[in-house]
């Protein structure tokens, strides 16, 4: 009889052990204590975010054609769907009062992926939309929403805020790099494919100045107040004035997938394969930190103090001197990230989910995250390894170990 007691009390204390360490559905391990604020699922092989400047609205869009804007505390304003569509890129406005995004037809060359231009007010509301050009892929919007510019197959537009079409330029090649500048005035333009260069569109449509490379763009980033150019391609990364002249040029030893700039060009961040690195206004790095996997997206704080590092292992944050605040382990790799100008709440995309954090990691909002529920979305399939985070085994509990040692102990003295 009590050899029995011992056994149940066993398994007792063992199941007690278990109940209590299952996961949070919907929950990622985090690292430091760190959590997002709110998720939620949007696709299943690419979800697109855009932070409002004024960091109170973050909008998302994924490849199933959904796309969503949010408040911060992560209700829902408004969501339209277009199932037979992908967005394939996003934009907002500095306080939200227009957002964009491009819809196209997710198989297919680029030459033909019907992309469409659709631009909303506030209220989700379809302010206006240019259908005409089947090669359209990208939109940058300034941050007062007066101009929009979008690209795509040799390309590049110029669009009022109530949709008047005041330039169509070609370009060289297939444009995958596009940036506004927050105030409208310019925006520049990279093309990677044949004849490659970076261009810089002024307003009106004119072209201001070209910068012609061997090697291509991937990422462009003009700095806040509009005076400085920071491009990257392949394992080149380049800063440029206001006026097209070169400041600095650097080569790396991996290809450079993203880049952002600080005010007045004070510092540049950049995320390469395995790396997030810094640089002065000169062109000096000031660290470079490793990290596991493809850092695909990067953010910065206008004044610099927040780098933001969206990777295939998560989201991480670093302060000026390199010192990591906060490092969040996603479930899949973060393929799009977006901060708003101070860096203090920031949004990462992976293939089926938005992520919304602040600096600390905590809530951001006091009450209860109310979200609509949702429409079946399909799980992910994407299996890339550059946008799959591996996945860390969980060591074993330390209760079970206790709880074994006491089972042995008694199945022992009950033996002797």
């Amino acid at each position: 009889m009590l050899r029995r007691t011992h056994y149940l009390l066993c398994l007792f204390l063992m199941l007690s052990i278990l109940i209590t360490i299952q996961p949070v559905c919907g929950q990622a391990d985090s690292g430091n204590g760190s959590n997002p604020a709110w998720s939620d699922q949007m696709g299943d092989k690419k979800t697109l975010v855009a932070f409002s400047g004024d960091g109170n609205y973050v909008i998302a869009g994924s490849n199933t054609g959904i796309l969503r804007l949010y408040d911060l505390c992560g209700n829902r304003i408004w969501e339209t769907r277009h199932p037979e569509k992908a967005v394939r890129s996003v934009a907002i406005s500095n306080d939200a009062s227009i957002s964009g995004a491009v819809f196209v037809n997710e198989e297919g060359p680029s030459s033909s992926v019907n992309g469409e231009i659709l631009i909303f007010n506030k209220t989700g509301s379809t302010l206006w939309k240019y259908p005409e050009d089947p090669t359209v892929e990208r939109i940058a919007l300034s941050g007062n929403g007066h101009r929009v510019y979008s690209t795509g197959q040799r390309v590049t537009y110029v669009f009022s805020e109530n949709g008047t079409m005041i330039s169509r330029n070609t370009t060289a090649g297939r444009v995958w790099a596009l940036d506004s500048a927050r105030d409208g005035s310019y925006a520049v333009a990279g093309s990677q494919i044949s004849d490659s260069r970076l261009e810089a569109i002024n307003e009106d449509g004119t072209v201001a100045w070209t910068f012609p490379v061997k090697n291509g763009f991937g990422s462009a980033a003009i700095s806040p107040d509009g005076g400085y150019v920071a491009a990257a391609g392949y394992s080149h990364l380049y800063a440029l004035g206001r006026n097209g002249t070169l400041l600095w040029h650097y080569t790396g030893s991996s290809d450079f997938t993203s880049v952002a700039v600080s005010n007045n060009g004070e510092f540049v961040a950049a995320g390469s394969q395995y790396f997030t690195l810094l640089f002065n206004k000169s062109g000096s790095p000031l660290w470079k930190k490793e990290q596991e996997g493809f850092v695909n997206d990067i953010a910065i704080s206008d004044n610099g103090d927040r780098i933001i590092a969206g990777s295939s292992q998560g989201v991480s944050v670093f302060d000026r001197e390199g010192k990591i605040i906060l490092d969040y382990g996603t479930p899949r790799a973060v393929l799009s990230l977006s901060s708003d100008n101070t860096g203090e709440v920031f949004a990462a995309g992976t293939s089926d989910s938005i992520y919304v954090f602040n600096q600390q990691g905590t809530p951001i909002c006091e009450n209860e995250i109310v979200l609509p529920v949702n429409n079946p979305v399909p799980q992910p399939t994407d299996k890339d390894p550059k946008t799959q985070q591996t996945t860390k085994k969980s060591p074993v509990h330390p209760g079970f170990a206790i709880v074994g040692i006491f089972c042995v102990a008694v199945f022992v003295k009950r033996r002797k």
